[in-house]
């Protein structure tokens, strides 16, 4: 009994110690450096799985799952051929800033890919609230200011407190749960203090968010849900994707419009490539443009990220 006993104890305090390595501790990252050196976690080896290594959270993605809804096909021309494939996406931390990195494959020309996070900073504990269109903007103002243009939704228990996007090599903006733009990146003097993205290659792009601009820093072990997709950009916004695939335009979606209600978005994090372009799918082709309830919405391909110390 006393042995058995032993043995239980054993595993327990294992079990334990398992848990309390998903928990990211963090470092300071320079992002204005133009190096991704400072990221030294090891990724794991396996496609669609995430590690937590030397204070970062780790999410390998899949190579060659950048298919939308299995269909997506992207536009002829040689410097939009590709760009949007997620190979990891990375968070750490300090008492200053979240750090995130984005690699994906590296595009035909220096037309890089467009990035959403949306975060859910309540979700995993079962809060309620937040913002389920996760990728569309004010279609009256149709600037990168007031929204994304990338149609897409989350399920009501993802709902994100904030939305971040990041276009070209150093741009990037945040909205909160009502749509709100609290935050701006664009090298103009009215840049939102603290708030950087900088580019390394074009394929890796870091993101440094001052804490106070998204509620604060989490308490150690809470959990944050993530919804990181990939896309292409036009000037600064999600380029559309198409019925028909043209020079400059992806094929593949169920929309001939512009602004129409197939999302705009490639890639996801957190599911495997059956899951992500179900959910990619799951639209209403037959929607008005920019009618967020036609959109596809996402309930299963998503990140957590628990914090420490």
């Amino acid at each position: 009994m006393g042995r058995v006993l032993t043995v239980l104890v054993a595993v327990l305090a294992l079990s334990s110690v398992c848990f309390a390595d998903d928990a990211v501790n963090g470092h300071k990252i320079a992002v204005d450096d133009k190096s991704v050196r400072d990221w030294k976690g090891t990724a794991p080896e396996q496609e669609n799985t995430f590690v937590v290594s030397e204070g970062e959270y780790i999410w390998k993605d899949a190579s060659g799952d950048d298919t939308g809804n299995g269909k997506y096909v992207y536009p002829e021309n040689k410097a939009l051929k590709k760009g949007a494939d997620l190979k990891e996406f990375r968070v750490t931390f300090d008492n200053d800033n979240l750090y995130m990195l984005f690699k994906t494959d590296r595009p035909g020309d220096w037309w890089v890919p467009y990035r959403i996070v949306g975060i859910d900073t309540d979700g995993a504990s079962g809060g309620k609230g937040g913002t389920e269109v996760l990728a569309q903007g004010d279609m009256d103002d149709y600037s990168f200011d007031s929204g994304t243009f990338a149609e897409l939704k989350v399920a009501p228990e993802l709902a994100c407190e904030y939305v971040v996007a990041v276009s070209s090599t150093y741009k990037g903006r945040i909205w909160d749960a009502k749509g709100k733009l609290i935050a701006r990146k664009e090298a103009q003097p009215d840049d939102t203090p603290g708030f950087k993205v900088g580019d390394y290659n074009w394929n890796a792009v870091e993101v440094a968010i001052p804490w106070e601009l998204i509620g604060g820093k989490p308490a150690e072990g809470t959990a944050w849900r993530l919804v990181v997709a990939t896309g292409q950009q036009d000037n600064d916004l999600a380029r559309e994707v198409e019925e028909e695939v043209s020079e400059y335009r992806a094929g593949g979606g169920e929309s001939s419009e512009d602004n129409g209600v197939d999302p705009d978005v490639f890639d996801l994090a957190g599911a495997d490539k059956a899951t992500q372009e179900k959910e990619l799918a799951s639209y209403k082709a037959d929607g008005e443009p920019g009618d967020a309830n036609s959109f596809a919405v996402i309930s299963k391909s998503f990140l957590t990220v628990k914090f420490g110390k």
